[in-house]
């Protein structure tokens, strides 16, 4: 039997790195930000923290193609990945067709859409959907 080995017991050093989000750029500019993490001593990102409306364009639409190959590019490149759940920004079909997603503030107003973070956690909808995103 294999003994046990811990996360720690894996990690050599204490990652360096942070959020990446290459899904605001384009593609040809994903290269020279490889080369500046290395330059820069970078060796982990946080992928796919906003990218719920990329992963999922329409309600019936899941599209991962880009976050392949995103991952692939730092992959060959040497980096670590912290892959997020993209739940932090909802996409706006789901704002225009399920209000109930939105924040409501303390004085019981609906919070507009286009703000992250925006998403009212405890909502049927975003949960259905937070969870099937999540395959």
């Amino acid at each position: 039997m294999e003994e046990y080995r811990s996360f720690s017991d894996k990690i050599r050093k204490i990652p360096y790195g942070g959020d990446y989000n290459p899904e605001q750029w384009t593609e040809d500019v994903w290269q020279e930000d490889m080369r500046l993490f290395r330059l820069a001593g970078i060796d982990c990102v946080t992928l796919n923290v906003f990218s719920w409306a990329a992963l999922q364009p329409s309600e019936d639409c899941y599209s991962f193609d880009r976050l392949d190959r995103i991952m692939e590019l730092v992959r060959e490149n040497g980096l670590k990945v912290i892959l997020a759940t993209s739940t932090a920004a909802h996409p706006a079909w789901m704002a225009r067709k399920y209000p109930e997603v939105l924040r409501v503030n303390f004085s019981g107003m609906r919070r507009k859409f286009g703000n992250r973070h925006n998403s009212s956690t405890n909502s049927p909808t975003f949960e259905k959907y937070a969870a099937s995103l999540g395959g």
